[in-house]
């Protein structure tokens, strides 16, 4: 044959193809890192203080007065629930001094804690007498907190200094603690909390604005006084008007009394009477001024 005489004619066999690669699972798809949690910012903690007849600063720095007797919110929010009880005393002239404080809500688990001035009595728990003794201290456990009975810490008012010091101190939960520096017939207290949502009362609502802290505007925001199913205390204390404060009332500003008396007519129902009506226009005409006391001494009323 011709391929025969011809070796060069004769062709080898075409290379076999390769045999395809294994079939291999397809790549995961790349992993996605969530992004972290967003952080919340600390919360500012605030100091307010009361001492005297009462002058008060609020966690934002006002001013305001309450001269009227009766249960009054000093910082109330969702879980935390602080009230005080201002009277009148004799060397006042009858204006209101802090006279005993109350502290519950959820973040005590609703045990109540109350403090009042010397005269008072004693030191309470759940209407129990505790710290009976001086100098004494007991722990909480179930709400974790502390209770000191003794003479350390520093005065609100440091023109009491020469007095014989007796101070509370309630170290209490969520970054809530309170000095009371009990006197015979008032207490002077210190307030530090870091600032709690919706939260209101005689010491402001710690909003970083000082200006929605008047007497006039937390009255409006929280009413006249404690309402009975709010009251930490067991009962509420009967009210009186001094000769000086009814003095006091007759030098209201005109215009200033009228929109005092319709403020407080919603508040005030004809069962709380007339004395109650006059206490809240009492806070309105004067809770602006700060030195009502050292006022009515100077016109000899």
């Amino acid at each position: 044959p011709k391929w025969l005489r011809h070796p060069h004619l004769l062709k080898p066999p075409p290379p076999s193809e390769p045999p395809p690669p294994p079939l291999e699972a397809p790549p995961p798809p790349p992993t996605e890192v969530p992004p972290p949690p967003p952080t919340e910012a600390p919360k500012r903690v605030g100091e307010c203080s009361f001492w005297g007849d009462p002058h008060i600063v609020t966690f934002d720095g006002a001013r305001p007065s309450f001269y009227s007797e009766g249960e009054y919110y000093i910082a109330k929010s969702k879980d935390i629930d602080i009230q005080g009880r201002f009277m009148g005393t004799n060397y006042t002239e009858g204006l209101a001094a802090t006279n005993k404080i109350a502290v519950g809500g959820a973040f005590l688990k609703y045990h109540v804690v109350t403090v009042g001035c010397l005269e008072d009595g004693d030191i309470m728990i759940d209407g129990a007498p505790v710290l009976t003794t001086f100098p004494f201290s007991l722990d909480l456990a179930d709400v974790s907190a502390t209770i000191r009975y003794d003479s350390e810490g520093t005065l609100v008012d440091a023109a009491n200094q020469a007095w014989e010091r007796r101070i509370v101190h309630l170290d209490l939960p969520l970054g809530v603690s309170m000095t009371i520096m009990r006197w015979s017939n008032y207490v002077d207290f210190r307030l530090v909390m870091p600032q709690q949502p919706d939260q209101d009362g005689a010491c402001g609502n710690f909003n970083d604005a000082a200006d929605d802290d008047t007497t006039a505007a937390i009255m409006s925001r929280l009413g006249f006084r404690v309402p009975d199913n709010q009251m930490l205390f067991t009962k509420h204390a009967q009210i009186h008007l001094s000769s000086t404060e009814s003095k006091l009332l007759q030098m209201c500003d005109p215009e200033r009394y009228s929109e005092a008396v319709e403020a407080c007519r919603k508040e005030i129902t004809e069962l709380l009477g007339d004395t109650a009506m006059q206490s809240c226009v009492l806070n309105n005409c004067f809770g602006s001024n700060e030195h009502v006391l050292k006022m009515a001494k100077g016109l000899g009323i």
